[in-house]
């Protein structure tokens, strides 16, 4: 379903996140890569209302056995989520909590937390896991907000390892007149074993304003956009015309999407298969081509 891209990379970012907790004082190592991304604003020019210790308070608020001497804080401009606070602590027994907070009105928008005791026994099943996704997002988000989003999916993500839980993967998407973004939305990770929320991520940037002016009636059909795909794979040498005259379309709907340029675009989200693919593959190719131009905006296309 959606959120293929912002699933695996919000895998990604919370094995890379988890992995970042070393320090002996309780920080966060980054790569070289990753401080030339990180901009720091000026407090006194910078949208901020919200302090160090109210970011602090809301870090001990959301586990309340951090140890209050290893909390540490920056203000940042995320390239994701804006100017926020990132804070950060060990707790009693070690482990490590993360958390970003809207520096102009305190939301907290996202939340990685490491710190749970766990025998890798699960016992909360995926409908148990929905619900207690429902009801996080209750706590952290508007009625009007909550009827803006709409399940996307729950997937079970195995153990890492004999002695580890397993966990929830629930993504909703957000719906911008009638049609869902491909970037905006929350994403929940649920421990299969104790319910507990491991990790909360909410990414609401598509501009309303924008998309008011955009046309969701589709100048071109999916069929159309179908041919435009297969007029695609057969120009390109790898794939030809032999798979692309066999692909066959497992969905096709209307999705937001923005382009490298940051503007939205609406466009076909078409996953499919060709005859390289097993029929019950877990990984379906995908492509995205602009409902108006018929410009193809994302090609995904992975063979093993």
């Amino acid at each position: 379903m959606r959120f293929k891209l912002i699933f695996i990379l919000g895998l990604i970012l919370l094995c890379a996140i988890f992995v970042a907790f070393a320090s002996e004082e309780g920080g966060i190592i980054f790569t070289k890569e990753d401080a030339k991304q990180i901009k720091y604003p000026d407090p006194s020019t910078a949208d901020v209302n919200i302090s160090f210790e109210d970011a602090k308070n809301k870090l001990i608020s959301e586990n309340p056995e951090v140890t209050n001497e290893s909390i540490h804080g920056e203000l940042i401009d995320d390239e994701n989520f804006g100017i926020i606070r990132r804070v950060s602590s060990k707790t009693t027994n070690g482990k490590s909590i993360f958390a970003g907070i809207n520096a102009s009105n305190g939301e907290l928008l996202f939340v990685y937390d490491g710190s749970k005791n766990v025998q890798g026994r699960d016992s909360i099943s995926k409908d148990d896991a929905l619900k207690i996704a429902e009801e996080y997002i209750k706590s952290r988000i508007s009625a009007e907000k909550i009827n803006e989003i709409e399940l996307e999916d729950v997937n079970y993500i195995g153990p890492a390892a004999d002695d580890l839980p397993g966990n929830y993967h629930v993504s909703y998407a957000r719906i911008i007149r009638g049609i869902p973004s491909l970037s905006d939305g929350i994403l929940l990770d649920v421990n299969a074993e104790t319910g507990e929320v491991l990790s909360y991520d909410k990414s609401w940037s598509m501009d309303e304003e924008e998309i008011a002016l955009i046309d969701t009636e589709p100048s071109i059909t999916d069929e159309k956009a179908v041919e435009i795909l297969k007029e695609f794979m057969s120009s390109q040498p790898p794939i030809g015309e032999e798979k692309a005259s066999t692909v066959k379309v497992l969905s096709s709907s209307l999705a937001w999407k923005e382009d490298n340029e940051d503007k939205t675009r609406l466009a076909w989200w078409i996953r499919f298969i060709d005859s390289s693919f097993e029929r019950d593959d877990s990984l379906p190719a995908s492509v995205l081509i602009d409902a108006h131009s018929g410009e193809m905006l994302l090609f995904d296309y992975s063979r093993n």
